[in-house]
């Protein structure tokens, strides 16, 4: 392949120049954020039709932070580079993995914040710990009568329930 037919890597967008091109809307020039942000598209829509009657000018004020973070995202795929996850959703990665008594601990404390119904995903994801050795933490919880693995009849899928973790009113506490 000749090199006249690579392209230079290109900058990631900014949110702020996304907004100041959004504002020429204000002078009947709207769609200009959209091509900015390689929406070609509905970009020459929003310029023909005055930003479908300023209706979806206004829209796009709220929808700009999500279509700049999705070019982004896009741009650092096609580029080959990882991409970097925003601040907020940031996962801090466990020391160890759980294992034994401590993971079965956690798995009582994930169930009584879920009502008392667990599914293995669900302890997968909150939980740093292996799968084999949550499936292994279950099945002594099981044998403990502390869990009873159930189908939910809706989706099927293996629900693992806590019944001494289950909300009760208190005068249900006496039972």
């Amino acid at each position: 392949m000749s090199s006249r037919y690579l392209l230079p890597p290109a900058e990631p967008k900014s949110v702020g120049t996304a907004y100041i091109l959004w504002a020429l809307g204000i002078f009947g020039i709207c769609g200009v954020h959209r091509l900015y942000l390689g929406k070609t598209g509905t970009g020459i829509l929003w310029l023909f039709t005055f930003g479908l009657l300023g209706f979806g000018q206004l829209i796009d004020l709220f929808l700009i932070p999500g279509m700049v973070e999705n070019h982004n995202f896009k741009l650092a795929v096609l580029q080959g580079s990882q991409p970097s996850p925003t601040p907020a959703k940031a996962v801090s990665a466990p020391s160890q993995p759980l294992k034994g008594q401590a993971l079965m601990r956690e798995i009582l404390r994930l169930a009584q914040q879920r009502q008392g119904i667990l599914t293995l995903a669900e302890i997968a994801i909150d939980l740093p710990a292996d799968f084999d050795e949550i499936e292994k933490a279950l099945q002594e919880l099981s044998r403990r009568s502390m869990a009873f693995p159930e189908n939910n009849p809706v989706t099927g899928a293996v629900e693992y329930h806590f019944p001494h973790l289950l909300h009760r009113s208190p005068d249900q506490r006496s039972l």
